[in-house]
């Protein structure tokens, strides 16, 4: 019987815990004396506190029952994807950052987390310890409600005046329903002038809801993987910019390169053509795009992540940057002495012949964070990439990354000079970059959709020109600048099919 009654003592001092602690701080020290008036989330995590403590309650006084459990793991459960979905929101702001009021430099999102994660911790070492079920049986004495003792009856009473005191804070900064609170609510204050009962909150509760959030946003096209997201146009006289130049098409082949997925990226550089595939592939051909002489095929899972590999540039005299579709990249080497045991982890092919280094970098953006790249060119100093529209976002963002450390030094959508135009009612976002090359001193890029090439500068960041494509070109994936000829890779019929044109 000790036994027992220990366990509800430790009940009764968790159900106290989280009520006077985090639901009692929150509600009279935070919100009273410093006027923290809760959003949306944090009432709802409040009363999931608030709704632990109850099914505790109810252990107390109908004695331990399997279905008290179960409440206390469902409710838990919801209260932990409420708090990581609320610190979610605020996790990747930068130091100092937050929202409401700090405790020990963390604000009220992130102990919200602690606090379920607490119930988790100690309701599972009270069970753990807990007398045996017969001994349960024995202190009912086959009644259905328990005896109360004096630390039971203290938890009842902190939970009531607890619980009282906040409906009374919600009543106030809140309202009745169908009053629903703010996400961004202003100071409490007892003067009813300056409080805000809201229903806005409705019309977006149930809008675009996902299990990804933000992020549920659909691949990139690929010659592989079509996408269903847009339909594609060939003809540049149907581009949302007024085009008045077009390039001329002299020479169509077909590739007869052995490569092991459709080309993502052409660029000549040092000369050489490097190219890389949809699968994670990377050739090094000869100018002439005849013969190979190396080539490797990324492990692109046992490490951070690399998606279809969408650039490759020299970073220096020897280094070499892949970069994938989800702005993951692998710097390598060629090495013909390669420790093919040693580099196993990173390649699938090519072991033997390239090393990797400098360790894979996820290349962090704030404006592009929700869209994937097609295309990564480099000036030497910088490497440029153009977000390609989604299901759900539909903005042209440039990006600029510093070769020597890897990091973001600008995003922007670009402006356009003077005389460059947009036509009415139409918007950069439709474009979808697939390919780029850098000019004296410009980045031309091609658009797959409407067939269309800029011409930007970096740095005034206005798009200087506009020209056209022949719309015989039908599938655009990449494009390089070897000496004053421009080459576009085409996926047509199954297969990689090389244009040559000039301006």
């Amino acid at each position: 019987m000790q036994k027992t009654k220990t366990f509800y003592l430790l009940l009764s001092l968790a159900a106290i815990g989280i009520i006077a602690l985090p639901v009692g701080i929150a509600n009279i020290f935070f919100g009273y004396v410093f006027g923290d008036s809760p959003c949306t989330l944090c009432w709802g995590q409040r009363q999931s506190m608030i709704f632990i403590a109850i099914s505790v309650l109810f252990i107390l006084r109908y004695g331990l029952k399997f279905r008290y459990i179960a409440m206390l793991l469902i409710i838990t459960g919801f209260g932990l994807w409420e708090s990581f979905y609320h610190l979610g929101s605020h996790a990747l702001e930068d130091v100092g950052q937050g929202f409401g009021l700090a405790i020990l430099g963390l604000h009220t999102q992130f102990w919200a987390e602690v606090v379920f994660w607490a119930v988790v911790m100690i309701l599972g070492i009270i069970f753990f310890f807990a007398p045996s079920v017969n001994d349960f049986v024995k202190d009912m004495n086959n009644e259905k409600i328990r005896k109360l003792t004096t630390a039971n009856i203290v938890a009842f009473w902190v939970f009531f005046i607890v619980v009282a005191s906040n409906i009374v804070q919600a009543f106030v900064s809140t309202g009745p329903p169908p009053f629903l609170g703010q996400g961004d609510p202003v100071r409490y204050s007892w003067n009813s002038k300056y409080t805000v009962w809201s229903t806005e909150t409705w019309g977006g509760l149930w809008k675009n809801q996902s299990i990804m959030g933000k992020r549920d946003v659909n691949e990139p096209d690929l010659a592989s993987k079509p996408t269903k997201d847009i339909q594609f146009s060939s003809d540049y006289k149907s581009s949302p910019l007024v085009i008045d130049k077009v390039l001329n098409l002299v020479g169509k082949n077909e590739l007869n390169l052995s490569l092991n997925a459709p080309i993502s990226d052409m660029s000549f550089q040092n000369d050489k053509m490097l190219i890389t595939t949809e699968k994670q592939g990377f050739y090094i051909a000869n100018k002439e795009l005849s013969s190979i002489g190396s080539n490797l095929v990324l492990d692109p899972y046992f490490s951070a992540t690399i998606g279809s590999l969408v650039g490759a540039n020299y970073i220096d005299k020897d280094t070499i940057r892949l970069m994938g579709d989800n702005k993951t990249s692998a710097d390598v080497k060629e090495n013909p002495k390669a420790d093919s045991v040693a580099n196993f982890r990173f390649f699938t092919q090519g072991a033997d012949k390239f090393d990797e280094v400098n360790g894979r970098n996820r290349l962090k953006t704030s404006r592009a964070k929700n869209y994937y790249i097609l295309s990564m060119r480099s000036d030497g100093k910088y490497s440029y990439a153009f977000s390609v529209p989604n299901n759900k976002y539909k903005k042209l963002i440039l990006i600029e990354q510093l070769n020597k450390d890897g990091e973001v030094t600008a995003e922007y959508t670009p402006e356009l000079a003077s005389n460059v135009s947009l036509k009415d009612g139409r918007a950069l976002g439709e474009l979808y970059i697939t390919g780029s090359f850098v000019k004296d001193g410009l980045l031309y890029a091609v658009s797959k959709n409407f067939n269309t090439i800029i011409a930007l500068d970096p740095k005034t960041r206005e798009i200087k020109d506009v020209f056209g494509i022949p719309k015989e070109v039908k599938n655009i994936r990449a494009m390089a600048l070897v000496e004053d000829k421009i080459l576009i890779s085409s996926f047509e019929n199954g297969k990689n099919t090389i244009y040559t044109l000039s301006f």
